[in-house]
């Protein structure tokens, strides 16, 4: 139920993938809709959501959406593997309508894994507080952001107002 990693603890269902299901209630919430998972799988998305996983070659990634608007973006554990992050909140915002919602689940920084020198899967670290004020020098209007949950992660949430 609990393993350790360079001398901290931490529970077990981590290393199980799927951290969306940790936030659903709470994406649900904000999430309604048309709109886009981004990162998400086959097996692991937000429900409703367009699945854009951005390994797969499909014609789409996190700086290639498709050309709609969308009343909500939704991506769990996507933004650290992307190397430009910034062009690609920029470009996320194009496409969601006046009014849509951004919504994002990140690895939070206290967890030693997550982090890029220890995990090469990850381009970058983000603490809630850059990430808010990335959001908001983006735009972004009403941002929310969560502390760090049980998962190591959190919410942030922005309107495109």
């Amino acid at each position: 139920m609990i393993y350790e990693y360079k001398g901290k603890l931490y529970p077990d269902y981590i290393k199980s993938g799927n951290a969306c299901a940790h936030v659903l209630p709470f994406a649900q919430h904000f999430c309604r809709g048309d709109g886009l998972d981004i990162g998400g799988t086959k097996d692991w998305h937000l429900p409703g959501a367009t699945v854009v996983n951005i390994d797969q070659s499909d014609g789409h990634d996190a700086l290639n959406l498709p050309d709609a608007k969308y009343d909500f973006i939704f991506s769990s554990h996507t933004l650290e593997h992307v190397e430009r992050y910034v062009d690609a909140l920029d470009h996320w915002k194009t496409r969601l309508k006046t009014g849509g919602t951004l919504f994002m689940y990140l690895p939070h920084p206290d967890m030693e894994y997550w982090l890029p020198q220890n995990n090469r899967k990850h381009t970058h670290i983000f603490h809630p507080s850059d990430l808010t004020k990335t959001l908001g020098d983006l735009g972004f209007k009403k941002i929310l952001c969560s502390e760090r949950d049980l998962y190591w992660s959190f919410a942030i949430v922005g309107f495109n107002d």
